[in-house]
């Protein structure tokens, strides 16, 4: 998660945090062969840092990138940032022209446009084995940050993929507690109906937000009741089309739709629409990583933003996701490698590491202690510390088209114009 005080960027968690149809298969399958070492300025102290543009509050790549050089006086870090519903296209554009910044957000695993094993495979990404990044790797994440046993990613924290809710306007609609099951759910959708409400608001005209809701909806139906659910269809045991888990979360989206629960026209929503609704306090909650709710926070202190599991039938049967959804990685290409190994060095030392996670309002990447988690998390808490957690599905997807065509059609769902089957029939020829 996402993202996210980083709060709701322009893209996610996963979060993220962000995807384009028009851009999925600029790197997906590539297997271009890296491109001779460059000539290294060992002793330049600048580098550039691309990252998506933060939506509100600060940023908290430029929060590392200040401390970086507060503690190191001599060195300058040009923070370049990308809106996040193009970031991913801008950097691959960027990787492929030659002219990529030093150091620059992936994602774990190989689902997403800008993916650790996709961008690695490409050979786009410097293996990062003598550096400490490997210690930033939570156990059996290994094999979403290596290629032929190199590291190519750092971790920047560890976030929870669920739905960020404004408790203080549920209460004040009537609603004392967050919803713990299905059916509570629908009931407290037509409470906030009746009170000029909606429940959620989704950024169903963009991909990664339509995506990102389908991922969090398909924990208890998919991921709580197959955890391996991924290697079985890699393995081709599964198909999406022919799982009911997967139909039942996709066909959660009509159910809550004729229900009341999206605002009008959610397959217009965007980004905008989401910040404006959740700050506003015209919905109650959004699918968007939890260091949102730090962020959101702070741009209405009469709000009490809390992040929150999707509600299962059964509370017993609600999961939660939860892993590293941003790390940092360098270009292989970059004449700056060994100041930009300096400033990983610098995110994993004791006083760099809680910098990022600090502003981003999620836990640190290694050793977070769900016993003392902040307010904000007591909704998860429990889950959490009782393991009940699955990663970011599309981390570990064979390819970026498979997320596009999930998030695509979820847009499909919405103006009736594609059915469930398509989706996931779409998803299956995607892989």
């Amino acid at each position: 998660m996402s993202q996210h005080s980083r709060t709701l960027r322009r893209g996610i968690k996963p979060a993220a945090i962000a995807l384009l149809a028009a851009s999925a298969v600029v790197l997906a399958g590539c297997s271009s062969t890296p491109a001779a070492a460059p000539t290294q300025n060992t002793d330049t102290k600048e580098f550039t840092l691309y990252a998506p543009v933060t939506e509100s509050g600060e940023s908290p790549y430029k929060a590392l990138a200040d401390a970086f050089m507060k503690a190191n006086p001599d060195y300058k870090v040009t923070l370049d940032e990308a809106g996040g519903d193009s970031y991913g296209q801008g950097l691959t554009t960027k990787l492929q022209a030659g002219n990529a910044a030093d150091v620059f957000e992936v994602q774990p695993g190989r689902g997403q446009l800008y993916s650790i094993l996709t961008l690695a495979e490409g050979g786009y990404l410097l293996p990062l084995d003598d550096t400490d990044a490997k210690t930033t790797i939570p156990t059996g994440a290994e094999g979403q940050f290596t290629v032929d046993d190199k590291v190519y990613g750092q971790s920047l924290d560890f976030a929870t993929a669920g739905l960020v809710a404004n408790l203080a306007l549920m209460q004040k609609d009537g609603i004392a507690e967050f919803p713990t099951t299905y059916d509570e759910l629908i009931k407290d959708c037509g409470i906030a109906k009746d009170k000029g409400h909606s429940f959620f608001v989704i950024a169903a005209s963009v991909v990664p937000n339509a995506g990102f809701f389908s991922l969090v909806f398909s924990g208890d139906t998919v991921y709580g009741p197959t955890p391996d659910w991924n290697e079985q269809r890699e393995a081709d045991k599964v198909t999406f089309a022919d799982d009911k888990g997967w139909q039942e979360a996709l066909g959660r989206f009509t159910e809550l739709q004729d229900a009341g629960c999206f605002q009008e026209s959610p397959e217009a929503g965007t980004f905008d629409t989401i910040t404006n609704a959740l700050v506003g306090e015209t919905s109650y909650a959004g699918a968007i990583p939890s260091g949102a709710a730090f962020g959101l926070g702070g741009a209405n202190p009469n709000a009490n933003f809390v992040v929150e599991p999707f509600p299962a039938p059964k509370a017993s049967d609600t999961i939660i996701s939860a892993s590293v959804n941003y790390a940092l990685a360098i270009n292989a290409k970059s004449p700056n490698q060994v100041a930009a190994k300096k400033f990983l060095e610098y995110a994993t030392s004791s006083e760099g590491a809680t910098v990022y996670p600090s502003v981003s309002g999620n836990l640190p990447a290694v050793g977070a202690d769900f016993t003392k988690l902040p307010p904000q998390f007591a909704g998860v808490a429990t889950l959490l510390q009782d393991g009940k957690t699955y990663p970011l599905p599309n981390s570990s997807w064979d390819s970026a088209e498979v997320y596009n065509a999930l998030g695509t059609g979820v847009q499909g769902l919405f103006t009736k114009q594609a059915t469930v089957k398509d989706v996931l029939e779409a998803m299956d020829a995607a892989w």
